[in-house]
């Protein structure tokens, strides 16, 4: 495995427990868990405003080798078998557990959000969908030639700057966080060529100390804590996602290198697996503390909250993988065909 896939392993990892942080912090907060709001607010603002542009920006950066490797027709099968077909079976999943258990959610879903899910995607599952629509988009104008990249760059700052308030088919998502996925491909070299500098770890911690007092700055002073993404405050948002970019890619590159907390690096391998899994063990373990042990403090709900949701998915991956199941998180004969 070269250095440039480690480090992008671990900046996923990184961004995956950013992400299942977020997500289940928010969901505990609105279902009752006294977590002090003002704690809540703050960290969901700083949170929200640099880890999803991070992970658009990791998933833009090999997408060009990619198409130029495969073709169009095959590279379009590849994300319908990595992407789209995850992201049917995983939504018809989780809706389905909702639906069961509606009077104990946040969202409270009904058969009606099930049969909407190609259309509307339910929770989480925006991303999928509005990477998906990235890689698409992408493939087409790639057809443009020479002028591709700046015909995606021109439209990914329209987007940003004027997002389409669109509820269905992750468009909102997609139009806010397009110029980050696009930031990717145009800066792969400079990411990768990044890994040679030799960062101190005492600079590292002090892009982190600056990403996390800028929020603290803003949502405390400025603006009233909010998410930042397709808000009246782009440029806020913009300096907090490069500044949060900036600061995961050097303590990745840093991590990788020496090969120092390894783990991070298997759960950005298994970050798919994770975010489609993560709400149903996040959740389902809140449950447990809640109805099982009588457990009320948030801090313990959080904690193994998180933990649970990290590990359940992986764990569910190594089932799928001994029983020789591969339909539980990729068509796999779709992609080997078009990939052979």
């Amino acid at each position: 495995m070269s250095n440039r896939t480690d480090w992008v392993d671990y900046g996923k990892g990184i961004g995956i427990i950013l992400v299942v942080y977020g997500h289940l912090l928010s969901s505990a907060y609105h279902a009752g868990i006294k977590i002090p709001e003002h704690f809540f607010l703050l960290s969901d603002s700083i949170v929200y405003g640099f880890h999803m542009p991070f992970f658009f920006l990791l998933a833009g950066l090999f997408v060009e080798g990619s198409l130029q490797k495969r073709g169009i027709k095959s590279y379009i099968l590849d994300k319908f078998s990595r992407i789209a077909y995850p992201y049917i079976i995983w939504s018809i999943l989780q809706v389905s557990v909702e639906v069961l258990f509606s009077n104990q959610t946040q969202l409270g879903a009904t058969f009606t959000d099930l049969a909407a899910i190609f259309y509307q995607p339910w929770g989480q599952f925006w991303f999928l969908y509005a990477i998906f629509i990235m890689h698409i988009l992408f493939a087409i104008t790639s057809r443009f030639g020479k002028y591709s990249t700046g015909i995606i760059f021109i439209l990914s700052v329209v987007l940003y700057f004027y997002p389409l308030n669109v509820g269905v088919a992750g468009i909102f998502g997609f139009s806010t966080y397009f110029i980050f996925f696009v930031m990717g491909i145009i800066l792969r070299k400079t990411f990768i060529n990044a890994e040679r500098y030799n960062l101190s770890l005492w600079f590292i911690l002090l892009l982190i100390f600056i990403l996390i007092g800028s929020g603290y700055i803003i949502f405390e002073f400025q603006i009233k804590p909010t998410r930042l993404n397709g808000s009246t405050y782009p440029f806020y948002f913009l300096y907090l996602a490069i500044l949060g970019i900036t600061a995961c890619t050097s303590l990745s590159q840093y991590l990788a290198k020496r090969n120092i907390a390894p783990y991070l690096q298997r759960l950005g391998v298994y970050s798919l697996q994770i975010y489609l899994v993560h709400m149903l063990a996040g959740v389902g373990i809140r449950m447990v503390l809640l109805h099982v042990f009588g457990i009320q403090n948030w801090v313990i709900h959080i904690t193994m909250g998180v933990a649970f949701a990290l590990a359940a998915p992986i764990i569910l991956q190594k089932i799928s993988d001994r029983f020789k199941f591969p339909y539980l998180f990729e068509f796999k004969r779709i992609y080997d065909s078009a990939s052979g």
